[in-house]
C-alpha cells in the first residue's frame, strides 16, 4: 500500500489546496488584528474618557472650594 501526502503536508506551493491554505492562514490574522486593534480603541477611548472626567471632577471640586480653576 503506498502512503501519499496532501499537497500542503508534501509542499506543493502551486496546488490550489496550499494557497487556500495560505488565504486561511491570512483570513485568520486579519481577523485576530482586527479584534486587537477594536480592543485597543476601546482602551483609548476610555482612557480618554477617564482624564476629562478627573478634569471636570476637579474643576467643580476647585469651583466648589472657591479656588480659581486652573486650565
Amino acid at each position: 500500500m503506498t502512503l501519499l501526502s496532501c499537497p500542503v503536508c508534501f509542499g506543493a506551493p502551486s496546488s490550489a489546496m496550499t494557497q487556500s491554505a495560505k488565504w486561511g492562514v491570512l483570513f485568520l490574522l486579519v481577523v485576530v488584528v482586527c479584534v486587537l486593534a477594536g480592543i485597543a480603541s476601546v482602551a483609548v477611548v476610555w482612557a480618554r474618557r477617564g482624564r476629562a472626567l478627573a478634569r471636570a471632577e476637579a474643576a467643580a471640586a476647585a469651583q466648589r472650594d472657591g479656588q480659581p480653576q486652573a486650565a
